[in-house]
């Protein structure tokens, strides 16, 4: 009889265990609550770090960041050396030729060209380049030449009466050093060589005081504007003494 019951209150005890564990929810398995309210871990730390988030979408989305930009190239600088004349004083009534004053006075010139050209017999001559060719003659100096020669000078006709040259244009400014310049543009047959026509440019750059260097250039291209470039360099470096 007492074994009976002893044996009844253990069955009751186990079952009330029982009972117990069943109620208690299990602590390794979130309920489904719990599953979608989670976020993923990269999405809580985006949540914690916002900025973190927009610099690695602007490195994913900006083309820029994959390409590397570099800067241009400085242009090269062409080099010159400088070149000292002594060169005559001398008068003119038509602007293409010249006498002595009467004195015989001279002036000094100074220029800069590039330096891979050569002189012979007082002309500068540039390498062939291409089909272009320039050879810098510098004349004389003009002493104060006023502005009623420069308005004549400014419409002066290089044509020459046996057709040897022929006008083209002039064209007028200033340099970079404020002064006034005039170059007129022909072009000419040449007897004899290998070069069948000539576009002579006659350059006249007058200082504030009046005096003005005369020079002739003779361009293969007048529309080679390279060329051009180079002579305006080549006007704007002169000083007078």
């Amino acid at each position: 009889m007492k074994r009976n019951i002893a044996l009844a209150l253990a069955m009751l005890l186990l079952c009330s265990l029982c009972a117990c564990a069943g109620q208690q929810p299990s602590a390794a398995l979130p309920s489904d609550k719990e599953s979608a309210a989670a976020p993923p871990e990269s999405l809580a730390e985006t949540q914690k770090n916002p900025e973190a988030s927009e610099s690695q979408t602007e490195a994913r989305t900006d083309p820029e960041a994959s390409n590397l930009q570099t800067e241009p190239q400085a242009q090269v600088k062409q080099e010159t050396k400088a070149v000292s004349l002594t060169l005559p004083v001398m008068k003119t009534e038509d602007f293409v030729s010249f006498q002595a004053e009467e004195n015989a006075q001279e002036a000094g010139l100074t220029l800069q060209i590039p330096a891979d050209w050569t002189e012979e017999a007082g002309l500068f001559y540039c390498p062939w380049d291409g089909a272009v060719r320039k050879v810098l003659e510098p004349v004389c100096v003009v002493k104060a030449m006023d502005d009623a020669q420069w308005e004549q000078l400014a419409h002066f006709d290089l044509t020459q009466p046996g057709g040897e040259t022929v006008f083209l244009s002039m064209t007028e400014g200033v340099d970079s050093n404020g002064r006034d310049w005039i170059q007129l543009l022909g072009q000419s047959w040449p007897e004899g060589g290998t070069i069948r026509v000539w576009y002579p440019c006659f350059c006249f750059l007058r200082d504030p005081g009046g005096d003005t260097a005369v020079l002739t250039c003779y361009l293969m291209d007048p529309e080679d504007q390279a060329a051009r470039a180079e002579l305006q360099e080549i006007l704007d470096s002169i000083r007078l003494e």
